[in-house]
């Protein structure tokens, strides 16, 4: 080939190449469904509000079970987003395998179903896969999963890896706006490598925002923030000790938290905004002091302090642009649940909470458009650069049918 056709060859092959690549950027979700995000081109900017919501519990397969009308409910607060927590089942913290039970979650249909219902009602969806354990041993929870007393580790991150992948498909065919790839589940946090794995995972098919669900007192611990869009942690703090939770002691134990918070994240992760992914205090007399502790004191209601750890969180945080999302924990999810002065749960619903939580879903948020500041908008999912292939790749293992037993008891 002469020199003059090499080079007529080569700005050939330039402009098909900028042809395809403009046409992916244009081809919006359609084109990322075939295409991973990593390698693939950048995605711009992402507009949104900030994310104002509840979380629903979706534990329930049978398919009328009246999800519809929580999300009915959760869209006449003036929220603006619902985060739906589908559980995959492991037996105990020692097992490896995590099952999708279709006796007590939502088919696969019926989600997609769920999320075009809360897309209807105006609502942005997070999607929140978490690790329950159905025959928990004493003192464990999914915040400290140790499968075979360590000796089967591969076992279980191959499952949670398929796991993950199944629901962040889905996210993608619904268009779901933020997918959370995990929550508390503390004791794996240390193995970097193997969550930076899932992480690109779900990016290969899924392209939205990907989250994280930290533990309030271990997301400094997390090392693999870089590769995620926001930095989700819960808020379970003691912000009291043994005084009277009012609203001036309430905020004084904000201060110093806030404080803390906002300097890590400025020297760690400056880019990546806040996400709150469990705002939830029970009503409960001990529930500024112990809010992770839902059977500290269940037959001692206080309304006047749940509301009051509310209103205290509010203030601190509504207006603050680092913040991109506050997620209350948690809905009513079941027929015949009890709600109202009386319930001690979390649930807010018929309780004083629920009017301090409608008063700022309901007011002008500090993200809205008409108020923005510089910068002050989410940014575009992180693009990883092409794994390194695996020079000795094992065959995907598949869960066996979930064991039967006791219903879902973890939190």
């Amino acid at each position: 080939m002469s020199r003059d056709k090499f080079i007529v060859a080569g700005l050939t092959l330039a402009v098909v190449l900028a042809v395809w690549g403009l046409g992916n950027v244009r081809g919006g979700a359609q084109a990322w469904k075939s295409q991973p995000v990593y390698g693939g081109p950048a995605l711009a900017p992402v507009n949104v509000g900030e994310f104002r919501g509840f979380s629903l519990e979706l534990h329930g397969g049978d398919p009328n079970h009246p999800f519809d009308t929580y999300i009915d409910e959760i869209a006449q607060t003036g929220a603006n987003s619902i985060c739906m927590v589908i559980p995959g089942l492991q037996e105990n913290a020692g097992s490896t395998y995590i099952a999708i039970d279709a006796r007590k979650v939502p088919s696969d249909a019926r989600l997609k179903e769920l999320i075009a219902f809360a897309h209807k009602k105006k609502l942005r969806v997070l999607l929140m896969p978490i690790v329950l354990l159905e025959k928990p041993r004493t003192g464990e929870w999914r915040g400290v999963i140790n499968p075979g007393d360590g000796t089967k580790w591969p076992d279980w991150w191959q499952n949670y890896e398929d796991y993950i992948v199944h629901y962040a498909k889905i996210a993608q065919e619904t268009n779901t706006e933020v997918f959370m790839v995990g929550s508390e589940l503390i004791s794996t946090e240390e193995k970097e490598k193997e969550w930076r794995r899932v992480i690109r995972a779900a990016r290969g098919v899924y392209r939205g925002l990907l989250s994280y669900s930290a533990n309030w007192d271990h997301y400094k611990a997390v090392k693999y923030w870089d590769d995620l869009d926001m930095v989700g942690m819960t808020t379970y703090y003691d912000l009291t000790g043994k005084d009277k939770p009012t609203l001036e002691r309430l905020a004084q134990g904000w201060e110093p938290i806030k404080k803390e918070i906002l300097d890590w994240r400025a020297k760690t992760v400056p880019t990546k905004p806040l996400l709150f992914t469990e705002v939830g205090w029970p009503n409960q007399i001990t529930c500024a002091e112990f809010p992770w502790d839902y059977y500290r004191s269940p037959d001692k209601p206080d309304m006047e302090a749940q509301a009051n750890c509310f209103e205290a969180f509010f203030r601190t945080w509504i207006d603050d642009k680092n913040v991109a999302g506050m997620l209350v924990w948690e809905w009513r999810n079941y027929p015949g649940q009890k709600i109202g002065p009386d319930d001690t749960s979390y649930v807010p619903c018929g309780k004083t909470a629920m009017d301090v939580i409608r008063k700022y879903f309901q007011a002008k948020s500090a993200w809205d458009k008409s108020a923005q500041a510089p910068g002050a908008t989410l940014p575009a999912p992180v693009a990883l650069p092409p794994e390194k292939p695996d020079t000795n790749p094992q065959p995907a293992t598949s869960a066996p049918e979930a064991p039967s037993g006791d219903e879902m008891n973890d939190d």
